[in-house]
């Protein structure tokens, strides 16, 4: 599930995921708000924070969020996590992302809100 995150800067959209990451937590919560931003012309400043508490994602919701992302401008979006699988999967699609996404460790949660907010 997919929460969002409070006491953020303004313009950063903050997200953090409890178990397992979903395509409807995708379609639910994250392109609705995508959708707005759009709508409002406004720059992406994304914190998506998969720490101790996620614990993996659903059926599909990989290859949607990968799918999704590459068509998202970002002006900036941090991924904190310690995942491996993820932080790299990241590196690769880093090429063909349309803004800026840096990864970062769960201790450096703090660096990397403090980056996507800048």
């Amino acid at each position: 599930m997919i929460e969002p995150i409070s006491d953020l800067p303004d313009g950063v959209f903050g997200l953090q995921a409890v178990g397992s990451f979903s395509v409807d937590d995708y379609t639910t919560v994250i392109e609705p708000e995508l959708d707005r931003l759009e709508a409002a012309q406004e720059e992406l400043r994304l914190l998506l924070y998969l720490g101790p508490q996620f614990t993996g994602f659903g059926e599909g919701a990989w290859g949607e969020l990968t799918s999704e992302i590459r068509h998202t401008a970002f002006h900036r979006g941090a991924v904190v996590t310690d995942d491996d699988m993820v932080r790299n999967g990241l590196r690769v699609l880093r090429w063909v992302l349309r803004g800026d996404v840096r990864t970062f460790r769960n201790r450096e949660y703090d660096r990397a809100l403090e980056w996507v907010a800048s």
